[in-house]
This record gives structure tokens, sequence and C-alpha cells, in this order.
């Protein structure tokens, strides 16, 4: 089967927490090729390497920014953001009469789709919260993900159905029916070992910009101040290497692996809560200390 996969660039989650599901279509033997860009297309290559094809379609552009989040904002950008879908959508449906695609899955890119084959749409979102809880505004933005159900078979949710993560993010929905939502269970590649707790902590940079250099400048500014061994990712897969400044060692990018093993060492992990953070810290049984990114409501929530 011939899959064509969209992955989201707002932040490197969305790419990590694709990684199980990309694996086991390659090992039943399917061909995927990947939409994406970045330093989530970047980090793609480095783990799948060449058991993929890559095509680099312009992603959305991120309404986020150095200020706080407010509902006229986000109304705002809503105009360019649908139009960027629109035209995401064009060169989709054009992709798919060239390439001959079985199957379409996309998380989190609501362009990356087309009636004519089966098309699954990721998200541990179908609910978006503003501060204070406005339901109205809870309601229309689960009603836009909605409008969206018969563009996707399926609404896929990467959390459990019961004893959730995600909360009202994607449960108790007011629109969606039982029948057009599948709750996946949580996706990560990362695994719990028994390993020796010798980094006291371990912080992990990520999320869109410009809040992720901010929180980077943050961490390198007031980390040296920690006791103790403190290993910092700052998540760039385009710029790998590591060096030891002021008791810290800084690890311009790590890969699943190298990352999997450096939190199962921590005693203590310090990160934005997004949501594929939350999934691998679940799955590590690991304690952490979270910095919501100021302007995501989500990660506030979370």
């Amino acid at each position: 089967m011939k899959v064509l996969f969209g992955v989201c660039s707002w932040g490197l989650g969305h790419a990590t927490r694709d990684l199980p599901l990309i694996r086991g279509m390659i090992e039943r033997g399917h061909q995927v090729d990947i939409v994406a860009r970045g330093r989530s297309l970047s980090l793609l290559k480095e783990e799948l390497g060449e058991a993929c094809r890559y095509l680099e379609i312009p992603d959305y552009s991120s309404p986020y920014s150095k200020k706080d989040f407010s509902v006229p904002r986000f109304l705002s950008y809503f105009p360019v953001y649908m139009n960027q879908v629109i035209k995401e959508h064009e060169t989709v449906k054009k992709l798919v009469r060239k390439e001959g695609y079985d199957r379409i899955v996309s998380d989190n890119r609501f362009g990356v789709h087309t009636r004519k084959i089966p098309s699954y749409f990721i998200s541990h979102q179908l609910r978006f919260l503003a501060p204070g809880r406005v339901k109205l505004f809870e309601m229309a933005t689960e009603g836009f993900n909605y409008s969206f159900k018969s563009s996707f078979t399926r609404f896929l949710v990467p959390d459990f159905e019961e004893d959730s993560l995600s909360g009202d993010l994607s449960h108790n929905l007011k629109y969606f029916k039982e029948r057009q939502v599948e709750y996946l269970g949580i996706l990560s590649d990362l695994r719990k070992k028994e390993l020796t707790q010798d980094i006291d902590y371990f912080i992990s940079i990520s999320g869109p910009e410009p809040q992720r250099s901010i929180f980077e400048d943050k961490v390198l500014k007031q980390a040296p101040r920690l006791e103790g061994r403190v290993v910092v990712a700052l998540g760039k897969p385009e710029a790998p290497g590591n060096k030891q400044t002021k008791g810290l060692r800084i690890f311009g990018y790590l890969d699943r692996r190298e990352q999997e093993d450096a939190m199962n060492r921590a005693k203590l992990v310090i990160t934005r809560p997004g949501y594929s953070t939350l999934m691998e810290l679940e799955a590590l049984d690991k304690k952490a200390v979270f910095v919501p990114t100021p302007v995501q409501t989500e990660q506030v929530y979370l």
C-alpha cells in the first residue's frame, strides 16, 4: 500500500509521535511518503533515512508570538490560516492524482486529504481552549474541526479513552459522534529502561518559534545555578554536536535513542508540557517540572 503521511511542523512533537506509526507501516511493507518541513523534516530524515520519501510542502505560519494569547488576535489569523489550508489541499490533490496513493494520514494538517481515498486525521486537540475557558469560543473551535468530518474517514486521537491525558481537548465532545473518533492510546517510541539515575536535571527545549528560542535563552542563563549534573537538549536537528560550559552539558540535538537514555537517566525532567512530551513522560513514568509556553493555552491547561 502507498501512503501519504502529512506531519505538522509546529515544534518537533508531531514528528516524534508519528514515528511509531510510520515505522509500523514500513515494517508491514507499505511505501510511505512524508510531507513535512523545517526541523520536523530534519528529524524524520535523521530517524528514518532512506526508508521513506520526503516531500517539502509549505506548512501553516504559526499564530504564536512573544505576546500573550488573545481571542481577537487568533480570529484575525484565521483567514490567513484557511488560505494556507486551501493552497495545501490543492497541492495534495495534484500529488494524489500523480502518485496514486492508497491512504492518507495527516497529523494536524487540515489540507492533507482527499475524498477519493481513505484519509485519517491525527489530533489530540479536537477542541481549542481559550483563557478563562470561553465556552462559545471552545464550541466554535470544535465546530471548526467537526466541519472536516466529510474530508476525513476518521479522527484518530493519541490518548486513552478513559483516564485521559488530554482531558477536555479531545474528550466530552459536543459535536463528534463516537463512530467518528478512535482513541489510539499514547504514541511514543521511547521505552522505560532500568538505568542508573546519574543526571540530576534533564532540560528539553522544544516548541514553535519564537517562544522556543526565548525559552532556550532563559534556560542557558539560569541552568548554571542548578547544583548537580545538568544536561540540556536544544532540539535542533540542523545543529547537532555538544559542548560543556559552566557545569552544563549542552546537546544541539539528541536522536530518539539518545533522548530515551537521557530521560531514563534523569531524576527530574524540565520541559515544555507539549502533548507529545506528556506521552513520553507517561511511557517512562518520570517526574517533571513543566514550563508552559506563555501563549499556548493548551500547554497551560495540560
